[in-house]
């Protein structure tokens, strides 16, 4: 069957599902191709026994409006509920001990100085030197650098050991010594730029917080509620637009149009969205731009798994009074972090039971994930058993595996994502997005899914088409 199309989007993540709902938006013909058997990409919510289970992000960050914007747009406002106000402690595995993050801390960086140097969490010459970055000046140097070089050369090693690898690159469960700090988090880079110290960028820029407000929003009945009413209301406006189990294995262009092969069928398509990771979308580009596709699959990825454990409230001593913990290297324990679920947000658990979520996996251990389910279970109990007390039997686990699912956006990551731009401007009617190219984290992809929506409107609407 050949099927004929304005835009054909590739890949049902949370980027092409947004950038098929704003094409439905402008009227636009479009054919959605993803490649498994469901949607949402690595946002999978089950429910198991009463537990809610979160197998990739399990939150929005409200700094950036446009995840939750697009909750409310699609009429899930009353479902977005905030993180525990009252119990946002995230912890620190020290020596075996649970410290926690000094209140005031942004990520790496003290705000407040009583509780930083109350904090058991750092030595006396770490806290002096980390202190040393309200007199160091901005790096005259503008090129980029590690995370690690970053945050060494403004707090020092213990900085980087403590909070830069566990935190930091652990949020992207990469290498603190090849990721950017331009690409991962621009914001401190140009905090230093403005201002030299961090610290007192950090005082001086942070906008006061309205009471009640919250730093990261989710679901009631978890973030995979957004892709469900991204599906119904694609479904409502375009009954055959989406097509799952369905992988797109071939890219053609010829007289300024594009065809695809997916299975036994072709779509023919004036304009192509690839919503993939870019290893993938270089796959199916090395027959049209062969250099564009060989840029795209220099963009590396990490292998991680997310291990969800239910328990007694009883058979768990610890109070589990935060977010969770985060295990630096120094501690010799394969689990990265452990997230308190059911105390992070209500609902996760059924009363009188708890929710861990433990993370395993990328560079700091790629070979975890050889486990079987049971061993990757058996491990993560095995190691917080100590930490958190536990004392009984889980009554729930669910594994889920994330294979080459974390976009590690090492240094130069900005100059190679220009680089591509210029490449795919080469090809009229070629939009390139999806986490790990630009943007990673739901927000950004949103934002991102959208704008390649508007500008295969745009060019549809061209004369260059």
């Amino acid at each position: 069957m050949s099927l004929v199309t304005d835009v054909v989007v590739v890949g049902g993540g949370i980027t092409g599902l947004t950038a098929a709902h704003r094409l439905a938006e402008r009227g636009v013909s479009f054919r959605l191709l993803e490649a498994s058997p469901r949607l949402g990409g690595v946002i999978r919510t089950e429910t198991v026994d009463g537990f809610l289970l979160e197998g990739g992000p399990d939150a929005l960050l409200a700094q950036k409006p446009e995840g939750v914007a697009l909750c409310k747009e699609l009429g899930l406002g009353a479902h977005l509920i905030p993180t525990n106000p009252e119990k946002r402690t995230v912890f620190v595995l020290h020596h075996g001990r649970l410290h926690p993050l000094p209140e005031g801390m942004v990520l790496a960086v003290p705000t407040r100085i009583g509780p930083f140097l109350k904090s058991g969490l750092f030595s006396w010459p770490g806290k002096m030197r980390m202190g040393l970055d309200l007199l160091r000046p901005a790096r005259k140097d503008t090129g980029d650098e590690s995370i690690a070089a970053f945050l060494r050369r403004r707090f020092g090693q213990e900085a980087v050991d403590r909070l830069g690898e566990p935190l930091l690159a652990g949020i992207h469960a990469g290498d603190p010594e090849r990721l950017s700090i331009r690409a991962s988090f621009p914001r401190f880079a140009d905090l230093e730029m403005r201002y030299g110290s961090l610290i007192r960028g950090l005082w001086t820029a942070t906008p006061k917080t309205k009471p009640g407000s919250s730093a990261f929003y989710t679901l009631a009945g978890g973030l995979g509620e957004l892709v469900t009413a991204l599906e119904a209301g694609l479904v409502s406006s375009s009954p055959t637009s989406l097509y799952k189990d369905t992988e797109a294995r071939g890219l053609e262009r010829s007289n300024g149009s594009f065809r695809l092969t997916a299975g036994s069928d072709e779509v023919r398509a004036r304009s192509v969205i690839l919503a993939l990771p870019p290893s993938r979308s270089a796959a199916l580009l090395e027959g049209i731009a062969g250099p564009l596709a060989r840029s795209l699959g220099e963009i590396r990825y990490s292998n991680t798994a997310t291990v969800c454990l239910g328990f007694r409230r009883e058979d768990v001593s610890n109070e589990l009074d935060g977010y969770g913990l985060i295990v630096p290297r120094s501690e010799r324990l394969r689990t990265m972090a452990c997230g308190f679920f059911s105390t992070k947000f209500p609902g996760r658990a059924p009363a009188g039971y708890v929710l861990l979520r433990g993370f395993l996996g990328g560079a700091r251990d790629p070979e975890v994930l050889t486990l079987d389910d049971a061993g990757l279970v058996d491990l993560v109990e095995r190691e917080m058993g100590p930490v958190l007390g536990i004392r009984g039997s889980r009554v729930i686990s669910r594994v889920f595996r994330w294979p080459q699912g974390t976009p590690q956006l090492e240094v130069g990551h900005m100059e190679r994502v220009a680089a591509i731009e210029g490449q795919i401007r080469e090809t009229p009617g070629l939009f390139v997005t999806g986490a790990g190219f630009r943007v990673t984290g739901i927000p950004d992809c949103v934002a991102d899914g959208s704008a390649a929506a508007v500008a295969a409107h745009a060019f549809l609407s061209s004369d260059y088409s």
